[in-house]
């Protein structure tokens, strides 16, 4: 290889191993107004037209005050001049930083000039950005959005995932449910009040064949007994000692998840519930719970019936003092009585069932009791709605204690259909009818059965030994004793109406 060939050699590499010299870019036109103190810069593309870097220049000159050095339709065709300035430049707004990074903030046309920097050009406001900081702002708000929609839709999945689980539970739970059967059922002994709910439920389920016993909340304001609380804790001590289930009809809503994700939980006042055993079983049980109401002995005996007793009395009060509300709502457009009088109505009720009226003729006392507040009213025109409902209360109690006094015959009247008492409440009258029968000192006198104390010698079921026990007296029964209760369903017309 010569001399000449090595030099070359050297020249190419060294030219290869030399970095490449890039052309400048090209640079835009740059404006700034006022010359002496600007205020605004303006941008004009490196290759536009000289016409159009005029036209540009013009479209954004400012006074020394910085407002707009002419208006637009000065510079010629205003539709063309704002369209070609805005398209071959843009300004910089020098006085008007950034809220975020402090940089002149630039704008695209003369209006959203004066937006941002007002009539001068040189107003600082917080609410505007730079293109740059609010191209990482548009950024942000996105990638929010994104991670909010993927939240959303991983929620949505949990809740799907969450529901079919709950789906399948129910189903198992409902199986289990539909699986139970009478073989491990026991009386709660120790809740009378829950074994003359059970009374009333068959009695119930006999006139609604093939229809499941319907939720708390499904069966009214007063419920089975007049508290939807006290009706919960019933229904589960049935629930509990097997004499109840829980029916496939019972809605969804009615059931959740527990803690632990593994089993589910129910709502006493929203399940559907169903009788454990057929027709018969529930009928032999309650013949069973009827019969201890009625004989059972000692203190035990003797606290069951009080406990019922009391309750069918708090029921009765509750029923009466109900109508006298709805009476009063419905029939005369009053508010219910007032809640400082609400104690005082419920005392004068239980005089009035103390005084031995019947649930009929307190329902005709409290007919009466609110015809005459209206009445009063009427008489007194500066007594509004709220002083006739009170004056309700004083009626009653005076109504009562005149029929006691002079000895009236007071009417029975019936319950209209629009009247909601407890649903128990029939069911319960009738027991409790049947517990003063066998204690009723003049069928007792009457029965060939018996004793003066209501006993008979019986045959122990357990020792087969001779003991004394309570007679029920299966004799002919007086009508007095016979007659069975208004049923608040019945189609009775409102005594107002007559």
């Amino acid at each position: 290889m010569g001399k000449r060939e090595r030099r070359r050699k050297r020249e190419r590499a060294k030219k290869k191993h030399q970095p490449q010299q890039r052309p400048d870019a090209p640079k835009p036109i740059i404006r700034e107004y006022p010359e002496g103190d600007p205020r605004i810069r303006i941008v004009i593309k490196h290759d536009a037209p000289e016409d159009v870097q005029r036209i540009s220049a013009l479209y954004w000159e400012i006074k020394d005050d910085g407002t707009w050095a002419r208006t637009v339709s000065s510079i010629g065709v205003a539709s063309n001049i704002g369209a070609v300035a805005t398209a071959h430049s843009h300004a910089v707004l020098l006085r008007c930083p950034c809220a975020n990074c402090s940089e002149p903030i630039n704008v695209t046309n003369r209006s959203w000039a004066n937006k941002v920097g007002g009539k001068y050009l040189d107003t600082a406001s917080p609410s505007y950005l730079c293109w740059d900081c609010s191209a990482i702002q548009r950024r942000e708000e996105a990638e929010r959005k994104q991670r909010a929609a993927e939240q959303k839709w991983a929620e949505q999945e949990r809740e799907k995932h969450k529901a079919e689980e709950l789906k399948r539970l129910v189903a198992e739970a409902i199986e289990d449910e539909e699986a139970k059967n009478e073989s491990v059922s026991s009386l709660p002994e120790e809740n009378p009040h829950a074994l003359a709910l059970y009374v009333a439920l068959v009695s119930y389920a006999t006139r609604n064949p093939g229809k499941p016993l319907p939720s708390i909340t499904a069966v009214g304001s007063m419920s089975w007994t007049g508290d939807t609380a006290r009706d919960g804790e019933l229904l589960l001590a049935l629930y509990y000692s097997n004499l109840l289930a829980i029916a496939r009809e019972s809605p969804s809503q009615a059931f959740g998840i527990s803690k632990d994700g593994d089993d589910i939980t129910f709502v006493a006042n929203e399940v559907v519930w169903r009788l454990i055993g057929d027709r018969s079983a529930a009928q032999e049980r309650v013949k069973e719970i009827t019969d201890s109401f009625k004989t059972q002995p000692g203190p035990q005996g003797a606290a069951a019936r009080e406990a019922f007793t009391s309750l069918t009395d708090e029921m009765e009060v509750a029923n009466v003092a109900s109508y006298l509300n709805g009476l009063l709502t419905k029939k005369y457009d009053y508010p219910e009585v007032p809640e400082a009088r609400r104690e005082e109505l419920t005392d004068v009720i239980r005089k009035g069932f103390g005084h031995g009226y019947t649930p009929g003729q307190m329902i005709c006392f409290a007919w009466r009791a609110a015809d005459s507040a209206a009445a009063w009213k009427e008489r007194n025109q500066r007594m509004g709605p709220p002083e006739a409902a009170s004056a309700s209360v004083t009626a009653l109690n005076g109504k009562i204690d005149k029929a006691v006094e002079l000895h009236h015959a007071i009417p029975e009247y019936d319950v209209p259909r629009w009247h909601e008492a407890p649903v128990a409440l029939s069911s319960f009258r009738r027991l409790a009818a049947d517990i003063r029968w066998v204690y009723n000192r003049e069928v007792i006198d009457a029965c060939p059965n018996c004793d003066q104390h209501g006993l008979k010698e019986t045959v122990h079921p357990e020792t087969e030994a001779i003991t004394m026990w309570r007679c029920t007296h299966p004799i002919e029964t007086p009508d007095q004793f016979q007659e069975e209760e208004p049923n608040w369903w019945d189609d009775a017309p409102d005594p107002a109406d007559v």
